[in-house]
């Protein structure tokens, strides 16, 4: 069980005032889990790591003039999530979380930017020639498939004849993209970037990374790898693909006109539409039914390219891609879309954990996650999970895979109200999995359920916690990852 993966190099993050100055004393929990020769169990270290190959992180920015209000001043009404609240016991794998509005604001002043730097297709503009036009067949600098005289998988045979030559030219990326750091801050910005003080006004792109990563926190996931801006027309597409190392979800935020896409009625483009792959589609011989056969909306999820400020997040192990685009060669009238990953989770406070001052006004104070009401509900958790974290790592537990991130809902006496699963992309292994494990009173076989099982040590464990008298409203997001 690692502590989240807390990286070293700091060179390209961006931290907003004292939020971000200290970091959490509860530092969110990794279940990281190795085989043993019976059973998978899971390893105990409090190492921070550092992987190359991952994505650097990028945290939100401050002004004292336009920094949107802390999420952790919000009630939950006015709090910007995901909607998704389920009681843990209860809780079920959630392929896709959505949020329709709370980034309708900024969405709209990055699609007005946008608008404005192709208004004229005449005009020449130094910005154009940095989009990186992105092309990228399955068979470009990468491993080619096994030759015939091996085999692909368990029970299969070779590689047909000409088989790896028309799975090398099948098209895995078309699109045009560029960083949205760089579309979105211009050059005199970039040039005072360095020099910003607290009185200067925040570009665009802070205003993205703002609202992104305080949307993120309602699940537990405090930063954003720098973000893609990625423009698709006719014939543009991502072939199927998973991207699991980059971070815990991915996101992808529109910047489609509505009146743009086909389905809202317009001859713009159809087509567009994400890609997932149904999760009972990974399972499939589990259960297999073979006398009715599946079409293509029984195998894959396609989610509209629309309405514009669209955010969903998606478990990025999920086999996934952009459905290819089918109309428009102009850039006005495309697909037009920010995406990345969400990633280094933290235990995050909202609303009143400081006591109330009648000539304080609350709802625009920026408190940070270092107040001694935080601390102490911080040392709260950190006691707690000492005996939770032996628990899943003892082996009695099956090994689970995936994110999930549990939301505390604390009453005016200290006590837990409710425990709900927020965001909960939990799997078990099936190469852990025991089968029969018992059997109840009526001697019919008791089937083991890994994932089950963890959600209900964690919901006994977090419901009988105590944080102390205070105001109503309190709350807090406490993120697991299983790896």
């Amino acid at each position: 069980l690692n502590n989240f993966h807390r990286y070293h190099d700091r060179s390209c993050l961006h931290r907003s005032g004292k939020q971000w100055q200290q970091e959490v004393q509860v530092h969110p929990v990794s279940v990281t889990t190795t085989a043993t020769a019976t059973r998978r169990r899971s390893s105990i270290s409090s190492d921070h790591a550092s992987t190359s190959e991952e994505q650097p992180e990028i945290h939100p920015s401050s002004s004292s003039s336009s920094a949107p209000p802390s999420s952790s001043l919000l009630s939950k009404e006015q709090r910007s999530t995901f909607h998704h609240e389920v009681p843990l016991p209860n809780s079920y794998y959630t392929q896709i979380l959505s949020n329709d509005n709370s980034l309708q604001g900024v969405a709209t002043k990055l699609r007005q930017y946008y608008d404005q730097h192709f208004c004229d297709p005449r005009q020449p503009n130094a910005n154009r020639f940095i989009w990186d036009p992105w092309f990228v067949q399955v068979g470009d600098t990468l491993k080619h498939l096994k030759k015939s005289s091996e085999t692909v998988g368990e029970g299969e045979t070779g590689v047909l004849d000409g088989e790896e030559e028309a799975t090398n030219e099948q098209v895995q990326y078309s699109l045009k993209r560029i960083q949205s750091s760089t579309f979105f801050t211009s050059p005199t910005e970039q040039d005072n970037a360095h020099n910003k003080n607290d009185e200067e006004e925040l570009t665009l792109f802070d205003d993205l990374v703002n609202e992104l990563t305080t949307l993120g926190r309602s699940i537990g996931l405090t930063a954003i790898t720098p973000p893609w801006m990625s423009l698709y027309m006719d014939g543009d597409r991502q072939n199927l693909h998973t991207d699991a190392p980059q971070g815990q979800m991915a996101f992808v935020l529109s910047l489609c006109r509505d009146d743009n896409y086909v389905k809202n009625g317009s001859n713009d483009f159809s087509g567009g539409e994400t890609m997932l792959l149904r999760s009972d589609i990974l399972d499939y011989w589990k259960g297999f039914d073979g006398s009715k056969g599946l079409e293509c909306g029984d195998i894959m999820r396609f989610v509209p390219p629309s309405p514009l400020g669209r955010c969903i997040v998606f478990d990025p192990r999920i086999p996934h891609g952009v459905n290819t685009v089918d109309g428009t060669l102009d850039p006005r009238k495309g697909r037009v879309v920010i995406h990345g990953w969400y990633n280094e989770p933290e235990v995050c406070f909202f609303g009143p954990w400081q006591k109330r001052d009648s000539d304080i006004d609350h709802d625009n104070v920026y408190y940070d996650n270092d107040d001694p009401a935080t601390r102490a509900a911080n040392q709260i958790l950190e006691d707690s999970f000492q005996p939770l974290l032996q628990t899943l790592s003892s082996g009695e537990i099956g090994r689970v895979m995936g994110y999930l991130a549990i939301q505390l809902e604390i009453d005016e006496y200290g006590e837990v109200d409710n425990v709900l699963a927020v965001c909960d992309t939990l799997r078990a292994d099936w190469d852990d999995y025991r089968g029969v494990i018992g059997y109840d009173e009526a001697e019919r076989p008791v089937m083991e359920d890994a994932v089950s099982d963890v959600r209900l040590t964690i919901y006994e464990t977090l419901k009988n916690l105590h944080f102390g008298d205070g105001e109503p409203g309190r709350v807090i997001v406490v993120p697991f990852a299983f790896e």
